[in-house]
């Protein structure tokens, strides 16, 4: 049976919609959440190792990877966690965080975004066969370049919303999200919401109104994923 780690940055984390097509393709998951409790980015113990796995799965983070000043007691073992997955020819799939760690463990640069994006959001894509144009969910502040060898398969005006370096994909958007992942945030990370300015009860509508048909998309989005793997 092919087996996922699959990585947790936070304690209100979960693998959503993208867990879900994982499993119904036989994956076998096995979970780590590196910040166990809720809003801290203390780390409850070390990552670990990639022994008996086959993927690597990375979620996303209410963090930042750059800011070293808040995660630097564990954003250096995961992008090195990255670089022996990929040293180990273990495939790995990054979702918005995951995905700017991918980028940045491999040479790419992840800075502030001049435009977050929060929401539901059509992106421009070059293969609209196995990345839908959308909507797909945003939540981020940051935003990546994409190492260097990577594909760029779809952009917005505001970021580089997904890549390809070998086996390895790199989303800015949030496949994995529905209502029932947002809400668990939404317990934690309404501030960033608010700060934003953005209401709250239209976000959770707007998910209730998308996530039917986004989860087809997310469904052809992973099997691609996995159907090219080695």
């Amino acid at each position: 049976m092919t087996r996922a780690l699959v990585v947790h940055h936070d304690a209100n984390s979960t693998a959503g919609i993208v867990g879900d097509v994982l499993m119904a393709d036989g994956v076998e998951l096995a979970h780590h959440t590196i910040c166990t409790t809720l809003g801290s980015p203390e780390p409850g113990g070390a990552l670990p190792d990639l022994d008996g796995h086959d993927l690597l799965v990375l979620t996303g983070s209410r963090w930042s990877v750059h800011d070293l000043d808040t995660i630097g007691a564990w954003i250096t073992d995961e992008l090195e966690l990255i670089r022996d997955a990929d040293r180990r020819g273990i495939p790995t799939l990054g979702l918005c965080f995951g995905g700017q760690a991918i980028a940045a463990a491999h040479g790419g640069r992840v800075a502030p975004s001049d435009d977050p994006e929060i929401g539901w959001y059509d992106i421009e894509t070059t293969r609209p066969d196995v990345i839908a144009a959308g909507p797909w969910f945003e939540w981020h502040f940051d935003r990546f370049d994409p190492p260097p060898g990577s594909t760029v398969l779809a952009r917005s005006a505001a970021a580089t919303q997904a890549f390809r370096l070998g086996p390895h994909l790199g989303l800015q958007f949030h496949p994995e999200l529905d209502a029932e992942l947002l809400a668990l945030w939404i317990l934690d990370d309404a501030d960033q919401l608010t700060e934003a300015g953005i209401d709250v009860a239209e976000l959770v509508a707007s998910t209730v109104r998308h996530q039917e048909a986004a989860r087809p998309n997310t469904a052809r989005l992973v099997r691609w994923w996995l159907d090219g793997l080695p």
